[in-house]
C-alpha cells in the first residue's frame, strides 16, 4: 500500500515541512488507566500537553499514577517502548 505524504489535519494542504517543539508543555488534561490494555501494565498515566509553541500531543507520564492538574507544567523526556513521547512534571 502506498504512502501518502504527510498534510495539514486543519486544511488538508501536503505542503508541509520539519519543525521541532518544546521541549516543555502545559497540561490540557490527564487521566489514569487502571484497566489492562495490550502491551501496557496498569495503571499509567496519560496526558494531552499543549507543547509550547507547537501541538498539542498525548503523551504517557513518567513514573506517575496519578492523573495530572490542568496547567501543570511538563517536558518531552523522550519516547517509550512502544513509540509513544513521554513526559516528565517540572516546576513553572
Amino acid at each position: 500500500m502506498p504512502v501518502s505524504p504527510p498534510r495539514c489535519p486543519v486544511c488538508g494542504s501536503h505542503s508541509m515541512s520539519s519543525a521541532t517543539f518544546g521541549p516543555k508543555g502545559t497540561v490540557f488534561s490527564s487521566t489514569v488507566l487502571r484497566i489492562p490494555v495490550p502491551g501496557r501494565t496498569p495503571p499509567f498515566t496519560l496526558a494531552y500537553v499543549d507543547v509550547d509553541d507547537g501541538p498539542r500531543v498525548l503523551a504517557h507520564v513518567d513514573g506517575s499514577d496519578e492523573a495530572l492538574v490542568p496547567g501543570s507544567r511538563v517536558a518531552l523526556s523522550g519516547w517509550n517502548e512502544h513509540g509513544d513521547p513521554v513526559v516528565t512534571r517540572r516546576g513553572p
